[in-house]
């Protein structure tokens, strides 16, 4: 006689989900707390007496958070359960064991605080309501993470730990700041190794990295390295943002990804310590300066601790190379790096035939040494009688390459950028502008764009119906995307470039590298960007805003989803040209 199982919650687990529940509301209710004291703790000059309260009042906080996660420890079942959703919990372990012996640090302070603030709300219905929204919409869920990220970064920046005068900067200065480093642009107003101090330097490096990767592909990342599980959702959204063809696809790519920038930033560092070793000495600082910028190489950031960047290393070809490398290969895009993997692979495996290249991979390769080979060539010829003069043949090769790869969105130089001539600053536009490839961590239209405009006009001219590039038709969908970007990009171009006009009293030529250098995400400048306004930074602000997320992903996230017309009208003839 079979025995009927009952399924039903038994007489405890109703229970612990009401306290599940209550537990949400005191973390929300206790949010508010952690907001008022995180700006009465850093933004008021309040004296000793009122430094005591607070200080009382944060042990009282810090009590509560230890007692909430031993409460969800319960209500979970088990240690197991609440790690899988709530590890990061954890952190109050490190304020817990500062305070047992005697004091803590205002870095995990700020951590604990921040973290507490978003957990809460991410526990909300609101907040629930609001991610299930920006799920439906991959383009709206990309602006919404960079712009949040930018917002906590402009936070973290403007206390006043984070410079080294111990004085809040100015909300533009943050916000420019925070802007620039999640964009992973490297225009600055303020140097950064000498008006930030160790920890506004983290924050800038942390911003970096998620905005280099993506907001979205770090968090995936993220959740895969402490063993989690993404949800349906998130894998779809992923899937069109990462255009692959399956869920499967996308989870691999994340992988692939965690595991390359992991691998290629600890090489880059490791071979810039001993670059730098013998003229900064071997030391630890040496090898946070090595780590600083092997992750800005490769995010093709162009934020340096150094304020020359990299001139004091213009004939230094161990620096350029690695610097070089970091920066290409974070270039060409992570879809390229896994195929190029993948056909190695295949080959070493003696299975068969090695998989072939796609056609992407390809049209990325060869867009890639073209640019840079031919803007070595360009640049060295044209910029000879400017800030080459004077340098050994060797010096000028090794100096045309660096600003020809640079120049792809990385944003660091070897040279004063304000002494190139002419004819060198609009070459190092034009690179700027084309940028890095897509699935990367650098800007610009993309080198895939510009070879589809590029076969496009040699379909035209050839009178082919069709745009073929190796042997491969490319749709006319993508055909489109591409001229449309390329429009749109140059119109917003223009428009800012003459709002900077108005508002600034510089030249034309600086102004307008500036505007192709925000939009291209690069951060070369040649000298406009410190004596900005601050409507000129605003304008600026927005415009590495619309080149690291591109306009069409702004357009698309503005007009929503596009319904193709049902209908057509009749042909007419229309006399071009």
């Amino acid at each position: 006689m079979a025995v009927s199982q009952d399924n039903s919650p038994g007489p405890k687990a109703f229970p612990r989900r009401l306290w599940a529940r209550a537990l949400d509301v005191a973390d929300a209710c206790v949010a508010l707390a952690v907001v008022a004291l995180l700006v009465a703790r850093f933004a008021t000059g309040w004296g000793a007496q009122a430094a005591g309260l607070l200080a009382r009042l944060d042990v009282a906080l810090l009590a509560y958070f230890a007692a909430s996660v031993v409460a969800r420890v319960w209500v979970t079942g088990g240690w197991l359960g609440w790690l899988r959703g709530r590890w990061f919990d954890l952190v109050i372990a490190v304020p817990l064991v500062e305070l047992t012996v005697g004091g803590w640090t205002a870095p995990w302070y700020l951590v604990r605080q921040v973290a507490a603030l978003v957990g809460a709300f991410a526990r909300t219905k609101r907040a629930e309501r609001l991610v299930s929204q920006l799920r439906l919409h991959p383009a709206r869920l990309m602006v919404g993470s960079f712009a949040l990220a930018i917002a906590v970064g402009t936070v973290l920046l403007s206390l006043p730990m984070a410079s080294t005068t111990g004085e809040s900067l100015r909300v533009i200065d943050a916000l420019f700041t925070s802007t620039s480093a999640t964009c992973v642009t490297g225009l600055i107003v303020l140097d950064t190794g000498s008006d930030f101090s160790l920890f506004g330097q983290l924050v800038i490096l942390v911003l970096l990295q998620l905005g280099g990767l993506g907001i979205m592909t770090f968090s995936v990342s993220l959740v895969l390295a402490v063993g989690g599980t993404i949800s349906k959702s998130r894998e779809v959204v992923m899937r069109d943002m990462l255009d692959q063809e399956s869920v499967r696809d996308v989870l691999g790519l994340v992988r692939f990804i965690l595991m390359v920038t992991f691998v290629v930033e600890a090489a880059g560092a490791l071979a810039l310590f001993f670059c730098f070793g013998p003229t900064r000495g071997y030391s630890t600082r040496t090898l946070y300066e090595a780590v600083f910028h092997s992750v800005s190489a490769f995010c093709n950031a162009g934020f340096s601790v150094f304020s020359t960047s990299l001139e004091a290393f213009r004939a230094d070809v161990w620096v350029n190379g690695v610097m070089s490398a970091l920066i290409i290969v974070g270039g060409l895009g992570f879809p390229v790096l896994r195929d190029l993997l993948m056909m190695g692979w295949g080959r070493r495996l003696g299975a068969g035939l090695s998989p072939r290249l796609r056609t992407q991979t390809k049209v990325v390769l060869t867009t890639t040494v073209l640019l840079l080979v031919g803007g070595t060539a360009i640049f060295y010829v044209a910029d000879g009688s400017d800030t080459l003069k004077g340098l050994s043949t060797g010096e000028r090769l090794l100096t045309s390459w660096f600003q020809s790869v640079t120049a792809r969105t990385a944003g660091f130089n070897t040279v004063g950028i304000g002494q190139v001539g002419h004819a060198g600053l609009l070459l190092i536009m034009v690179l700027m502008f084309v940028g890095a490839s897509p699935g990367s961590t650098g800007g610009g239209v993309k080198t895939t764009t510009v070879a589809v405009v590029w076969h496009t006009m040699r379909a035209a001219f050839s009178g082919r119906r069709d745009v073929e590039v190796f042997q491969r038709t490319i749709p006319r969908t993508i055909v489109r995307r591409a001229v449309a970007l390329v429009m749109l990009s140059v119109l917003v171009l223009v428009v800012t470039t003459i709002a900077l006009m108005v508002v600034e009293d510089q030249p034309f030529e600086w102004l307008l590298f500036e505007a192709v250098s925000a939009f291209g995400t690069v951060g070369l400048s040649a000298g406009a960007t410190a004596s900005l306004t601050d409507a000129g930074r605003l304008i600026v602000t927005v415009l590495m805003f619309v080149g690291r997320l591109g306009p069409l992903t702004l357009a698309l996230s503005l007009v929503g989803d596009v319904r193709p017309a049902a209908y057509k009208y009749p042909d007419s003839r229309l006399m071009v040209g």
